[in-house]
């Protein structure tokens, strides 16, 4: 990459063999044609870097910039190629590295202002991509891509990303027309504002965390009881480990609190690879690999004040206010899912491209 300090070196070396894994055949200027002509007026010319052809209809346009550029400064520029292209569906913003997917989901032949896929291929490298990432790169290959179907599936991504920020922001801070709203469903009429800025709002708040955990609730108890059965009990009962509430209820503020905390998608699905290892005096909570993915260990104090034990440069952390581990949680955890990645995801954009 570092090779790739122009705009051709990356059209040349990370942009076309990515259309090439697509599907596209960049060698042949029927399918992909470099420096498409892409303007309303023909006596002053514009060129989109490439278009990728439809009979002889420029369907895809991409406009590339080199390794390191600012994509959000280059937005304007494709869209006005992409609103002059009247038959192309589908428009992509990249500097090698990362790869934006635009359409008009929002006016027919007006480019959305915001992408409804975006890839960074460096994080798929050390991380994989996540399944539903798969599944909206599959809808863009040559042997897959239907503007139509493209087009729907960008709406339910943008739809579906702005009413998860939405949720994640009333979750953290409930504005007073939602507490208003959940307050009439469980049927509590004309309370006033001061009434839910003091008492209702924490309310509020504590409800919806604890909907949203339930389920993960259910499961940690299911898989406390497997552990504790089958060889757990043919263990001798003088050494058999048994997981506390307040250990599973530890392990549930962890998955909980970042999904709160993170802002990436990608590390958002790596939650559910949270897990941990009962020992006795310890609970060890760790991401996919108890000693590679270790968050931290945690010893439950008698006096209320529990502890912590982080990797450094946090060490221990003793306390009763579980908030005080939200910054080492989060920088942790963002660490561990960065050094170990999901080779999984990464066969599979093979298979999926192949």
């Amino acid at each position: 990459m570092k090779a790739c300090c122009n705009e051709e070196s990356t059209k040349l070396y990370l942009v076309l063999p990515l259309l090439g894994l697509l599907g596209y055949d960049y060698t042949n200027p029927y399918e992909v044609y470099p420096e498409h002509a892409a303007d309303f007026d023909p006596k002053q010319p514009k060129k989109i870097d490439f278009a990728i052809l439809r009979d002889g209809q420029p369907v895809v346009a991409i406009e590339c910039k080199k390794v390191g550029a600012d994509l959000a400064d280059a937005r304007g520029q494709l869209r006005a190629y992409y609103n002059a292209l009247v038959t192309t569906k589908l428009a992509i913003l990249t500097n090698g590295i990362l790869f934006e997917f635009f359409v008009d989901s929002a006016d027919p032949n007006l480019m959305d202002e915001e992408p409804f896929l975006t890839i960074d291929l460096e994080n798929v490298s050390r991380n994989g991509a996540p399944p539903e990432v798969l599944e909206a790169l599959a809808q863009v290959t040559k042997a897959n891509f239907n503007p139509e179907t493209v087009a729907e599936l960008a709406h339910i991504e943008l739809v579906k990303r702005r009413l998860r920020t939405c949720l994640v922001e009333e979750a953290k801070t409930p504005s007073e027309d939602f507490c208003r709203f959940l307050l009439q469903r469980a049927g509590l009429k004309n309370v006033r504002k001061g009434a839910i800025e003091r008492h209702y709002a924490s309310m509020v708040k504590a409800a919806f965390e604890d909907a949203l955990v339930l389920p993960v609730v259910q499961r940690l108890r299911s898989e406390a009881n497997s552990k504790q059965g089958g060889k757990v009990s043919d263990l001798p009962q003088i050494d058999r480990v048994v997981t506390t509430e307040r250990e599973l209820a530890i392990v549930n503020y962890v998955r909980r609190r970042l999904a709160f905390l993170v802002s990436e998608e990608m590390l958002f699905n790596a939650i559910e690879r949270i897990d941990y290892k009962d020992y006795i005096g310890k609970l060890v909570v760790y991401y996919d690999k108890e000693r590679k993915g270790r968050l931290f260990d945690f010893i439950e104090g008698r006096d209320g004040f529990d502890k912590f034990i982080f990797a450094e440069p946090y060490s221990e952390i003793v306390t009763n206010n579980i908030l005080d581990i939200d910054e080492p949680l989060q920088a942790i955890f963002t660490a561990r899912v960065r050094d170990i990645g999901s080779p999984q995801s990464s066969a599979r954009l093979a298979q999926i491209v192949a």
